[in-house]
This record gives C-alpha cells, sequence and structure tokens, in this order.
C-alpha cells in the first residue's frame, strides 16, 4: 500500500461542539414525502469523532502534539486504529496520558511520538468486514526507517481476523470497529502499537547482555555456536520473515542439568535449534490453533491450554508459551519454558 508523506504544516484542530460522541452507526434521514431512508455521510471526520469521544482524549493530545491534527482533518480516506485512555495508560510516562504528552516539549520525544502515531494509520478506508480471514499484512503511513541506506520492516501491521475478531500484531484487540467518520473509519484498541526497532537476534543479545535480570544467555550461547550459523544469520537478517521460540535460560538448564551447553553435540544442538525457527513467516499467537506447524527442523505440535497455547517437539515435555508477540523487524518471538527436542 502506498503511504504518502504527511505534511508538517499545523492547521487549527476544528471542533465541533455537539457534546460528547458515542460509538455510533450511520445516522438515517428522510429525503422525500415518502419517507424513504437514505444513508447520510458522517458530519465528522476522524480528529473531530476522536476529541468528542471521552475515551480518546490522550490520543487527541498525542495528535496535537505531533503535529497530525491538519492531516487527519483532511480528505483522506484514512483508517485509524485509535487507542483508547486506558491503552496508553499501560505506557511509561511522559507517553501514558494527556497530561504528559501536553507537557513534552523535547523534540525527540515528540518525533518518536509522531511515528508511533503514523504506525496507527493506513491510507485507505478499511473497514473490519474489508479484513481478510485470517492472518494479513498492510503498510501503515509511517515512513520505513532507513539504516545505511536499507529501509527496514518497522512499518508493517499484521492483523488476524476469526471468529473471535481482528487482532494486530498478535496481542492487540480491535475492541470497537467502523466507528465511521467523514474522511475514513476509526477503530479502537487495547493497546498502543509500537513499532519493532531491532531484529529477532538484536532482541536475544539486548536480553543476554543486560545488566539486570538477563535472559536468552544460553540461547545467545547456542546461536554463537559455528553449527548454528545459519539459524543466527535468519535470525539477524533484515529481509527475512521468521518465527522464534526463544527458550528461556530455565528452559535450557532443565534440559541440560548440571551439563555445560557445549556438551551437546552439533549435530544434536542444530536439530535443536531447527525445531523452534518457523521459516515461513510470522506466526502470531493469533494465528496459532491446535494442531501442528513446521519449523526448520520438523513439525512441532501445539495444543490449548486455558487461554494461551502449548508447544511440543516430537520429544519432551511441552512448553508453555510464557510472553507471546515479541514484534522484530524480521520477525517475531514467542518466548517458552521448555526446549522443544528433535
Amino acid at each position: 500500500m502506498y503511504a504518502p508523506s504527511f505534511p508538517n504544516a499545523w492547521l487549527p484542530l476544528r471542533m465541533l461542539l455537539l457534546g460528547l460522541f458515542a460509538f455510533s452507526s450511520l445516522s438515517l434521514s428522510s429525503c422525500d414525502d415518502d419517507d424513504d431512508e437514505v444513508t447520510v455521510a458522517p458530519a465528522q471526520n476522524i480528529v473531530q469523532v476522536a476529541q468528542n469521544n471521552p475515551s480518546f482524549t490522550t490520543l487527541v493530545a498525542a495528535v496535537t502534539k505531533a503535529d497530525l491534527g491538519a492531516t487527519l482533518s483532511g480528505p483522506g480516506p484514512f483508517t485509524v486504529f485509535a487507542p483508547t485512555n486506558d491503552a496508553f495508560a499501560k505506557l511509561a510516562a511522559p507517553f501514558n496520558n494527556a497530561a504528559n504528552i501536553t507537557a513534552i516539549s523535547d523534540a525527540n520525544q515528540i518525533a518518536t511520538l509522531r511515528g508511533i502515531l503514523l504506525y496507527h494509520v493506513l491510507t485507505a478506508n478499511v473497514k473490519a468486514g474489508d479484513i481478510a480471514s485470517g492472518s494479513s499484512a498492510v503498510t501503515t503511513a509511517r515512513p520505513a526507517t532507513t539504516v545505511g541506506g536499507t529501509a527496514i520492516n518497522d512499518n508493517m501491521l499484521y492483523l488476524t481476523s476469526n471468529a473471535t475478531g481482528v487482532f494486530i500484531n498478535g496481542n492487540t484487540r480491535v475492541v470497537t470497529a467502523d466507528v465511521a467518520a467523514s474522511n475514513g473509519t476509526v477503530h479502537a484498541i487495547d493497546n498502543v502499537l509500537m513499532p519493532p526497532s531491532q531484529t529477532i537476534a538484536a532482541v536475544v543479545v539486548a536480553s543476554a547482555t543486560r545488566a539486570t535480570n538477563p535472559e536468552f544467555t544460553l540461547l545467545l550461547e547456542a546461536l554463537q555456536r559455528p553449527a548454528a550459523a545459519p539459524i543466527l544469520t535468519a535470525a539477524g537478517t533484515q529481509g527475512a520473515n521468521v518465527t522464534v521460540f526463544a527458550p528461556t535460560d530455565a528452559a535450557f538448564r532443565a534440559l541440560l542439568g548440571n551439563a555445560p551447553l557445549s556438551s551437546v553435540s552439533d549435530a544434536d544442538l542444530t536439530a535443536i535449534l531447527s525445531r523452534h525457527v518457523i521459516g515461513t513467516g510470522r506466526v502470531f499467537s493469533s494465528d496459532l490453533t491446535a494442531g501442528t506447524v513446521t519449523t526448520l527442523g520438523g513439525p512441532v505440535t501445539v495444543a490449548t491450554a486455558g487461554s494461551g497455547f502449548t508447544v511440543r517437539g516430537a520429544s519432551g515435555t511441552a512448553a508453555n508459551i510464557t510472553s507471546a508477540n515479541i514484534l522484530a523487524t524480521n520477525g517475531v518471538i514467542h518466548v517458552i519454558d521448555q526446549v522443544l527436542q528433535p
């Protein structure tokens, strides 16, 4: 999808004092003496819809601070996945409420906020019924970041539409769909969508080397073995599109006992690691169903467990997915509490 650049000029937000605007469907009115009913176009644009809904006060403050009001009041068409106030409240300051956002003066923080907001915008009018069943991906209005002359994949949204609703990047749910505006559609969502900034390999390295509570130290050690070079390359390549089941350090220790990782042969290590990588694309938790998925090392069995899932290799104990949908620029990570065995 083509994502046009947005002008930086700010025009005052046009405010219609119509009282609180609740989520509503299109209104109907009479058009002739026979009382035939016709659909009347919504009177409010996307910004006005947000301004007149008390659930979006933080979003309105963010749009104002990021200088996007004139753009989103324009002809569009646009689709906005709109985080509620409760969604923003999950973030750290200063992005967690309207007052803190309004007080931001740092230019870098404003630029970050603008990039986050554009990650919620599509330059087309997409209603819930237009989203294909199953998994799909769309390009947002956020310009892709360029590193060393190469654009990285930090401006795509990954959608799942199934019998339970519409999900974005696995964890985020559309809680109210198809709020009509004169220049597009608003879908209220329960999380703020954060663009990815690191590859899977970089996420593992950052976690394993942090000063407090490091994690994935044994996974990183395994990936750095020469025999695992092809898997490490896939995890570190910007153009890859993979899913990784990432065992915690405790998971590796449960497998190894008191033995060091170096006691595992290259052949066995490669077979184990391959069983943790789906090489055919991003599979979010919202895409999982009971059955099997194919990894680089063979099938993995997926089973439901309460509100989540377990995954199991050809042998050994089933692993719980303890943290799902860690989005990377080249794929997605699911943290698991057992090592998947061949």
